[in-house]
């Protein structure tokens, strides 16, 4: 199983699931949201791809992580499952007068059902996957090995150590597909160390050092965010409404309008 695989499966799965009593208005924005952390998990699934055709076998570089999210989501179902069926309980005059609305309880408990099983069928096998070796030393002349090892370290948050090295990746490898990706990761280590000035400064090296980059909205927006933190409204407003304009059908477009609403 790959790991463009394991991610597609979580989306979906997620993507499924009512999350609140609002039911379809939010959708469009959990959307973004989701699509968004696909993003951001975009350079993880690239370097285990590399390292599973290097290393000749399947690896998940976080596999404890995915376990514990996919036990998270079981909890989850399990509630989700919980609450519906007290509302089916106390709601058996409520059900009488709104025509469907059984049908599409029963509909979404098949859909949890199927859910539970593939989440089992998911768990094991991310229970029999080989452990991702760690990097105690970073092999000259291996960019994959260098991006793992920072990201690795960002997920740690051992963020002065994983700046190092995106650093190095970036300075190293400035035409690799992998490089404004580094460089966003720079920005994000800082905004986890809350040095938001320094955040931003690196946020801006995305859109001035990789103009055609993929990490581009992504970064102008963590920048709005850094805004936010400091208190610079009127700048972070600013930001939001430009990425709006700039690109209106990216997912950091949607995220930008929810800011500028509030």
């Amino acid at each position: 199983m790959s790991s463009k695989f394991i991610i597609a499966l979580v989306f979906v799965l997620l993507s499924v699931m009512p999350i609140g009593g609002s039911g379809l208005a939010d959708q469009k924005d959990r959307d973004a949201q989701l699509k968004l952390a696909l993003d951001e998990l975009k350079a993880e699934v690239i370097v285990l791809e590399r390292q599973v055709r290097s290393m000749q076998e399947t690896t998940d570089k976080n596999s404890g992580q995915l376990n514990a999210l996919i036990t998270q989501i079981v909890d989850n179902v399990n509630a989700i499952r919980q609450a519906q069926s007290r509302v089916s309980e106390g709601s058996s005059s409520a059900l009488q007068s709104v025509s469907g609305l059984s049908e599409q309880i029963g509909a979404t408990n098949q859909r949890i059902d199927r859910v539970s099983e593939q989440l089992a069928q998911l768990k094991k096998l991310v229970e029999n996957l080989p452990k991702l070796p760690t990097f105690t030393e970073i092999t000259p002349g291996n960019p994959d090995q260098l991006f793992a090892a920072a990201y690795g370290d960002y997920s740690k948050g051992n963020y002065d150590l994983a700046i190092s090295e995106f650093r190095q990746y970036v300075e190293t490898y400035p035409t690799s597909e992998m490089a404004d990706n580094a460089q966003y990761w720079i920005g994000e280590c800082y905004y986890g160390k809350k040095k938001f000035n320094e955040a931003i400064a690196e946020f801006d090296k995305v859109s001035l050092l990789f103009q055609k980059g993929d990490k581009v909205p992504a970064a102008r927006f963590k920048k709005g965010m850094a805004l936010i933190e400091l208190g610079r409204t009127d700048a972070a407003r600013a930001e939001f409404t430009a990425i709006v304009r700039a690109y209106p059908r990216s997912n950091e477009a949607v995220l930008a309008k929810q800011q500028l609403e509030k």
